[in-house]
Parts: structure tokens; sequence; C-alpha cells
């Protein structure tokens, strides 16, 4: 599999705008103390985009690292997450294990 694949195409330069207006976005909702307004469809529809993206990537690539700065998420934000995700597709920790090495 090819290590990366780097492709500059309009949607690609799109995805990349939305995907920078979003974070500003969701700092200011955040910083004006709003996350609790958003709808929660809203809030799984960017998961979902995001997780389909970064499977899509890993499918397509192999295993990549995931490219978390290390100010981006702390562990409770981290851990909240993975629960919500495991939880919402009925996948306990043993399951995940099964998959943890899929794409090596």
């Amino acid at each position: 599999m090819t290590a990366d694949i780097t492709t500059t195409t309009p949607a690609i330069e799109e995805l990349g705008a939305l995907v920078t207006r979003l974070g500003e976005l969701t700092a200011k909702v955040t910083e004006e103390g709003l996350g609790a307004a958003v709808p929660d469809e809203q809030i799984a529809d960017v998961l979902y985009a995001a997780a389909r993206l970064f499977s899509a990537k890993t499918d397509r690539v192999g295993k990549v690292a995931w490219p978390i700065r290390a100010d981006a998420l702390n562990a409770t934000e981290t851990v909240v997450l993975v629960t919500a995700l495991l939880d919402a597709a009925d996948v306990n920790l043993f399951d995940m294990a099964i998959w943890y090495r899929r794409a090596e």
C-alpha cells in the first residue's frame, strides 16, 4: 500500500476550507459555553464524516497515525468520544481488540 496519496482537487480544497471553518465555529461555540445547545444530530454528523474519511484513508493507504496534535484533545475528551463511539456501534473492548490491528 502507498504510504501517502497527495491529490489536490476542487473537492479536497473545499473540504479543507470547510474543516477550517468548522474548527473556528467549534472554538467559538465552546468558548461561549454553548456546546449543550448544539443538536445531537449535528455533532453526530460531524463525527460520522470524520470517521468515514479516516477509515477510507486507512483502507486506501494502510494504518496511519491519527494526526492529533498534543493539545487537540485531552484525556477526558478522548475517552468520552471513544466510549460513545463504542457504545453506539455496540462494540465492546474485546471486539475492538479484534479490529485493532486490522490495517497493518
